[in-house]
């Protein structure tokens, strides 16, 4: 019974959480984090992000990317920010984004990094 409890205040506490309305959405930020190998990496990486960053400025409300690098970790992460969370569900949705993916895809292979050891999220 107490395992029943506690099942049923972690739910409503995770529905409180999808209900909250306290924090504004004005944009959406789609957010991607991985380790890259080394500097020559890093730089290969950044040609490859920079061509598909140019393509997704063609979804409608996309307002800006943002690439940082740790030199010491060689952490690198992007984000994508778009204008409203229509405009982002649209680019989720649409053939430039399965496009673009592709060449990501693509990316990741040529510098030796698999999928799954990238975190991809979305922020608001």
């Amino acid at each position: 019974m107490i395992a029943t409890s506690r099942v049923s205040v972690s739910s409503l506490v995770l529905t409180a959480r999808k209900l909250s309305t306290s924090i504004a959405v004005n944009n959406v930020a789609s957010v991607l984090k991985l380790n890259i190998k080394d500097e020559p990496t890093a730089v290969k990486f950044d040609g490859l992000m920079k061509s598909m960053t140019e393509k997704m400025k063609g979804s409608p409300g996309m307002i800006s990317a943002t690439r940082h690098v740790c030199k010491s970790e060689w952490a690198y992460e992007l984000s994508f920010v778009w204008d409203s969370k229509e405009n982002f569900g649209a680019w989720k949705e649409s053939p430039l984004r399965e496009e673009v993916h592709e060449d990501y895809l693509k990316a990741l292979e040529e510098v030796g990094i698999k999928e799954e050891e990238v975190y991809g999220g979305a922020r608001v």
